[in-house]
Protein backbone atom coordinates (compact mmCIF):
# COMPACT_ATOMS: atom_id res chain seq x y z
CA UNK A 1 0.00 0.00 0.00
CA UNK A 2 2.81 2.41 0.53
CA UNK A 3 2.53 2.94 -3.27
CA UNK A 4 -0.96 3.84 -3.02
CA UNK A 5 -1.52 7.24 -4.68
CA UNK A 6 -3.46 9.93 -3.21
CA UNK A 7 -6.72 11.26 -5.38
CA UNK A 8 -5.03 14.54 -5.48
CA UNK A 9 -1.62 15.25 -4.95
CA UNK A 10 -0.50 17.68 -2.62
CA UNK A 11 1.66 20.95 -2.43
CA UNK A 12 3.36 21.35 1.41
CA UNK A 13 5.93 23.47 2.20
CA UNK A 14 7.18 21.06 5.52
CA UNK A 15 8.06 23.19 9.21
CA UNK A 16 11.11 24.91 8.96
CA UNK A 17 11.91 24.23 5.39
CA UNK A 18 11.64 26.85 2.21
CA UNK A 19 11.08 23.80 -0.22
CA UNK A 20 7.67 23.11 -1.45
CA UNK A 21 7.32 19.58 -1.11
CA UNK A 22 4.93 16.82 -3.60
CA UNK A 23 3.22 14.66 -1.55
CA UNK A 24 1.36 11.98 -4.14
CA UNK A 25 1.25 8.95 -1.74
CA UNK A 26 0.75 7.94 1.17
CA UNK A 27 4.31 7.16 1.54
CA UNK A 28 5.05 10.71 1.19
CA UNK A 29 2.50 11.54 3.98
CA UNK A 30 3.91 9.42 6.28
CA UNK A 31 7.38 10.80 6.02
CA UNK A 32 6.36 14.37 6.37
CA UNK A 33 4.87 13.27 9.71
CA UNK A 34 7.96 11.37 11.02
CA UNK A 35 9.12 14.66 10.33
CA UNK A 36 6.66 16.79 11.81
CA UNK A 37 8.14 18.79 14.53
CA UNK A 38 7.03 17.25 18.32
CA UNK A 39 6.39 20.33 19.99
CA UNK A 40 3.46 20.82 17.10
CA UNK A 41 2.00 17.33 17.83
CA UNK A 42 -1.85 17.78 18.57
CA UNK A 43 -4.74 16.03 18.10
CA UNK A 44 -5.16 17.06 14.17
CA UNK A 45 -1.40 15.11 14.20
CA UNK A 46 -2.56 12.27 15.69
CA UNK A 47 -5.33 11.75 14.16
CA UNK A 48 -3.60 11.80 10.89
CA UNK A 49 -0.97 9.83 11.97
CA UNK A 50 -3.20 7.30 13.04
CA UNK A 51 -5.08 7.02 9.62
CA UNK A 52 -2.40 7.24 7.50
CA UNK A 53 -0.10 4.35 9.06
CA UNK A 54 -3.82 2.14 9.33
CA UNK A 55 -4.00 2.74 5.56
CA UNK A 56 -0.22 1.63 5.21
CA UNK A 57 -0.60 -1.79 7.37
CA UNK A 58 -3.60 -2.76 5.92
CA UNK A 59 -4.42 -1.56 2.76
CA UNK A 60 -7.49 0.11 3.33
CA UNK A 61 -9.20 3.88 4.23
CA UNK A 62 -6.66 5.60 2.27
CA UNK A 63 -9.21 8.04 1.43
CA UNK A 64 -9.87 8.82 5.01
CA UNK A 65 -5.94 9.21 5.52
CA UNK A 66 -5.52 11.61 2.76
CA UNK A 67 -8.92 13.69 3.85
CA UNK A 68 -6.74 13.50 7.91
CA UNK A 69 -3.47 14.69 6.56
CA UNK A 70 -4.62 17.32 3.91
CA UNK A 71 -6.92 18.61 7.34
CA UNK A 72 -3.78 18.56 9.40
CA UNK A 73 -1.63 20.58 6.67
CA UNK A 74 -4.38 22.92 6.51
CA UNK A 75 -4.13 23.40 10.18
CA UNK A 76 -0.94 23.97 10.31
CA UNK A 77 -0.85 26.30 7.55
CA UNK A 78 1.56 23.99 5.33
CA UNK A 79 -0.60 23.97 1.83
CA UNK A 80 0.70 25.46 -1.17
CA UNK A 81 -2.44 26.42 -3.13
Amino acid sequence: MAGVMLSTPLRVKPHGSDTIREVATLQDASEILIDWPQAKRGPFYQAAREKVETALEKTEGAAQAQEAFTALCDHAGLLVR
